[in-house]
């Protein structure tokens, strides 16, 4: 959901901007989490009936696409806004059918369409924040006012780089920020999180590993490292300067811990597994293993002796059959399950022209050309049932991440508080997104609910039991991180508002009452428990 558009400072400015421009199309050129999007968002509810969002339908063929633009003519519609960013091969036809007046707006991470389209680029440098919007973003998010000498500092830390920092603000409430650098902004787990998997893992893996050489500042013409940068021109991830342009200073802080993670493997020529689970060693010589990330966007990768990759899983259902047996008890499913999950409202002949195929294509991308006497097949069918081959080493987020649950109530059970708290924080850490980020099936909502709910419990449970060990800072972490993911839970409100008594900040508590009062009143149509309201009383006196 898109976040309130009060909380992106730097969108009257760009509106402003956005309209001074003549060309027809415009289009807003940024980074990642650098809140484009939120941009259009705040341009449609700018223009009212006047503007009107594009529709990526829209754009599929030339006759939709003048079908649109003619229908938002026709109503007296000025600003097209293409929320999702029009194909690149379309943009020319926009033009050409947009009347007089009329304007396309679009978002990308990369500069697109044709060179011969007649438009206008906002460039990635100006959706940064200024120092100014820091200050402001700060005031919102934390009620408490910025000097500007620190906010400052924090775009010399962050490069105004919008969802970092609110990320780091969502976990810290600002605590510890005000004099951090980028190694310390880094410390935050979500923004670890965001630029591992959302900036770098953009790239493709050759272009990932070159990335980890380039150099921090652009190099000059025939130096070492201008492969690397050309990878950083492509998506504007640089930043201006008077002498030489340099890398977003978070993006390098980044590189450098993965270069350090790196270092050990490179030695013995292997490459470490993504955080997303447990990393297991693999000698050269040795059985592939399989490194499934179903939290969150979905990875799908083969580690060898020779590194790591992706699997070839190019068909949509091959993957969900794939991500079906692994998420299901024993990683094994009926034929009728399988059917039931990936092909739920097609007919007979259809399910019987493609069932098999799609199960082919799966073995195929899992052995990856090397079928032999020597190596076990990784998928197996057996008395009418479909198993990973327990043969096979499987690293699967979800198993680990139920796995890390249990025994942290195991640990807890027993007093071993420390191994309790260890557990559930590798846990909290394997959580990157709701299960299967980007799909919708059936089955795959119940199961993100599942492990929604099970993520949601290990954090409450982690954050009580860092109450008992004194551990206030990270409880209030884990605490924060259950109300972003569900703001309505009473008692964690309640629980930080103890913890910000503690502190002695009165002023934090009524803050974080008033917003509970507004949340229930807003969503549920309720005031807080009765129990809630004398605790907070009795906090406040």
């Amino acid at each position: 959901m898109m976040e309130s558009l009060h909380l992106f400072p730097q969108t009257d400015r760009l509106l402003d901007r956005i309209e001074t421009l003549e060309s027809p199309l415009v289009q807003l050129w940024g980074w990642p989490g650098s809140g484009k999007m939120a941009v259009l968002e705040a341009l449609l509810a700018r223009h009212g009936s006047r503007a009107v969002p594009l529709p990526l339908a829209a754009v599929a063929s030339e006759e939709a696409l003048r079908e649109a633009l003619e229908s938002a003519h026709e109503v007296g519609v000025r600003w097209l806004v293409a929320t999702g960013g029009p194909a690149g091969e379309r943009l020319a036809e926009a033009e050409r059918w947009l009347r007089p007046g009329q304007r396309l707006v679009f978002a990308g991470d990369r500069r697109r369409g044709p060179g011969a389209v007649s438009r206008d680029v906002i460039p990635p440098q100006e959706l940064l924040l200024t120092s100014g919007e820091i200050a402001s973003f700060w005031h919102v998010q934390t009620g408490l006012d910025l000097s500007p000498e620190v906010a400052e500092a924090l775009l010399e830390a962050t490069d105004g780089w919008y969802r970092p920092l609110c990320l780091a603000l969502q976990a810290t409430g600002g605590m510890g920020l005000t004099g951090a650098g980028p190694e310390e902004i880094l410390e935050v787990a979500s923004v670890r999180l965001f630029l591992r998997h959302e900036v770098m893992d953009a790239f493709p893996e050759e272009a990932r590993a070159l990335l980890l050489d380039a150099p921090k500042e652009r190099p000059g013409s025939g130096s070492a490292g201008e492969d690397a940068w050309r990878l950083l021109d492509e998506r504007g991830l640089w930043i201006e300067g008077s002498e030489r342009d340099h890398m977003p200073r978070l993006l390098a802080a980044a590189l450098e811990r993965e270069r350090v993670r790196r270092r050990p493997a490179r030695s013995r020529a292997t490459v470490s597994s993504p955080p997303s689970v447990a990393v297991v060693e693999t000698p050269a010589g040795s059985r592939p293993v399989y490194v499934l990330g179903l939290l969150g966007s979905p990875i799908a990768r083969e580690r060898d002796e020779e590194g790591e990759h992706e699997l070839d899983c190019r068909l949509r259902r091959s993957f969900l059959v794939l991500a079906f047996l692994a998420s299901s008890p024993g990683l094994q499913a009926g034929r009728e399950e399988l059917i039931e999950a990936v092909w739920p409202n097609e007919g007979e002949l259809t399910i019987e022209r493609n069932f098999h195929p799609t199960l082919s294509h799966l073995r195929r991308a899992l052995e990856g050309g090397r079928k032999g006497k020597d190596q076990p097949a990784p998928l197996l069918f057996r008395n009418g049932v479909y198993r990973l081959n327990p043969e096979v080493t499987w690293e699967i987020d979800v198993i680990e991440l139920t796995r890390l649950a249990d025994l942290g109530r195991q640990s807890a059970s027993r007093d071993e508080m420390e191994i309790a708290a260890d557990a559930w924080r590798q846990a909290w850490k394997l959580y990157r997104g709701p299960f299967l980020q980007g799909h919708y099936e059936a089955w795959v909502a119940s199961r993100r609910e599942e492990y929604q709910r099970l993520y949601l419990e290990l954090l409450r449970e982690l954050g009580d039991l860092y109450v008992r060990l004194g551990r206030n800072e990270e409880a209030m972490d884990a605490y924060r991180t259950v109300l972003v993911e569900d703001p309505l839970q009473e008692r964690i409100h309640l629980a930080v508002m103890r913890l910000y008594a503690a502190q002695g900040r009165r002023d934090l508590v009524r803050r974080q009452y008033d917003n509970l009062c507004r949340l229930l009143l807003e969503e549920l149509g309720v005031a807080p428990m009765p129990q809630t309201t004398r605790d907070y009383h009795r906090l406040m006196a």
